[in-house]
């Protein structure tokens, strides 16, 4: 096939696919379904360890590990945030948006998953919210002339997959409720709505590396992020009450949340973490003096 033919096509599949899902990396629309898919859509498809494809959708991909996702399997695995991150993960920065992500770090010989098991997932009760929702995908967007983010499904059907041919038919609702994934996008959803919005805001934000690595920080290592809020000025710097102060001392899950709310400040001036009154009176009296 020649090389015009071969864009031609992909171009015809680019604009048969609804216009929000046309932005979406290359390697993910050609095993997408053109149609977003509402929580009200049905679905044909079931994974068991009797099909023939049982254990390949666990090789050679991405996942995504959210800030649940590495409380959820660091518990399982009782291993401190640093631990699990140097076993199991590796940095990934995202294209759109320029933040650092978590990923799955895979076999290097193998390319599965370090979890995956000839029986199945060995930390099945605690898997990442990526495989809960397979077969189906979650996009978010952010919309300016709106006040809030709206989101969508899609379905993925890889050609080895033999699980839509199986006769189990459900609404997408149900198969969210029935994988576990509502909690998780609850748990979830302050980090996914700092990345939408910082995914719509483009060149306009900055991405210098202190960023970036405090969002890293933030998304991944509560236990690190704790000693930047308690071993430094921060706490004179912010407003924190002293019952919040309790709680993400220790508690990793709310630690995660207080620092993403600030982070949500520092990018974008949302002020969910309120800045000392006394702080910005230091801070134009140094720079008073130094003028």
């Amino acid at each position: 096939m020649s090389n015009d033919t071969s864009n031609n096509s992909d171009r015809d599949r680019v604009l048969q696919l609804d216009p929000d899902m046309r932005d979406m990396p290359r390697e993910v629309r050609d095993i997408i379904s053109p149609k977003p898919l509402t929580g009200q859509d049905t679905l044909q498809f079931r994974c068991h360890p009797g099909i023939a494809c049982f254990n390949q959708c666990c090789s050679h991909i991405e996942i995504l590990l959210t800030p649940y996702d590495l409380l959820r399997l660091r518990k399982r695995l009782n291993l401190t945030a640093e631990a699990f991150l140097f076993q199991y993960a590796t940095p990934y920065t995202m294209s759109k948006g320029q933040l650092p992500v978590a990923m799955m770090r895979m076999d290097e010989e193998t390319g599965r998953c370090p979890f995956v098991t000839a029986e199945g997932c060995s930390v099945y009760s605690d898997r990442p919210v990526t495989c809960r929702y397979y077969p189906l995908g979650l996009a978010l967007l952010h919309r300016q002339q709106t006040t809030g983010n709206e989101s969508f499904y899609f379905l993925i059907k890889e050609d080895f997959c033999k699980g839509h041919q199986e006769p189990q038919q459900l609404q997408v609702e149900a198969w969210r409720q029935d994988q576990g994934v509502v909690d998780y996008d609850e748990k979830n959803r302050h980090w996914m709505e700092l990345i939408v919005k910082r995914r719509s805001a483009g060149d306009a934000t900055s991405t210098s590396l202190q960023l970036s690595e405090f969002f890293y920080m933030a998304s991944t290592n509560p236990e690190k992020f704790r000693q930047f809020v308690f071993n430094s000025t921060f706490l004179k710097r912010y407003q924190v009450d002293k019952e919040t102060a309790e709680r993400i001392l220790k508690d990793d899950e709310a630690m995660t949340d207080f620092a993403l709310a600030w982070l949500k400040t520092v990018l974008f001036g949302d002020q969910e973490i309120k800045v000392n009154p006394e702080a910005i009176a230091e801070l134009k009296a140094k720079k008073g003096a130094a003028s």
